[in-house]
């Protein structure tokens, strides 16, 4: 996969901590799967809204639905 290169600013407490635990080449390591593990928590959070708001409506649509069948089925009839 490609890489973008980007120049960011950190407060220096926080690069000096990963790069004491990481290294200095361990640094982009280190953003690359904080990132990755952060957008998996926001993208799971948002997801989970679109499933409650599809479910909060499911007996509505069923219902809609029902009464849109039956009266197709009607006119079919006639």
């Amino acid at each position: 996969m490609p890489n973008t290169r980007l120049n960011i600013t950190l407060p220096t407490d926080i690069v000096d901590d990963i790069k004491a635990l990481y290294g200095q080449r361990g640094l982009s390591q280190f953003l690359e799967e904080a990132s990755r593990e952060r957008l998996i928590q926001v993208k799971k959070k948002a997801y989970r809204g679109v499933v409650e708001g599809y479910r909060s409506t499911a007996e509505e649509t069923k219902e809609v639905l029902k009464r849109f069948e039956a009266a197709v089925t009607e006119k079919r009839d006639v």
